[in-house]
C-alpha cells in the first residue's frame, strides 16, 4: 500500500479509537441505556474494523 492509504488507515483507527472512548465516557449523553448501548455497540464495531485493517495494512 502507499503511504498515504497506510496513514489514512491509522488516521482512521485513531478516530475510532477516540469515536468509542467518548460514547463509552458518554452515557449521560444518551436518552436511554439503550440508546447507549447500541451507540458503543457500533462504535466498537468500527474499531475492531479499523484494528483489522491496520493489522492487514502492517501484516500483524
Amino acid at each position: 500500500m502507499t503511504e498515504t492509504t497506510d496513514r489514512s488507515i491509522e488516521d482512521e483507527l485513531e478516530r475510532a479509537r477516540s469515536d468509542y472512548l467518548a460514547v463509552s465516557r458518554g452515557a449521560h449523553l444518551f436518552a436511554t441505556p439503550a440508546d447507549h448501548a447500541e451507540a458503543e455497540e457500533r462504535a466498537w464495531e468500527r474499531l475492531e474494523r479499523a484494528l483489522q485493517a491496520a493489522e492487514t495494512t502492517t501484516g500483524s
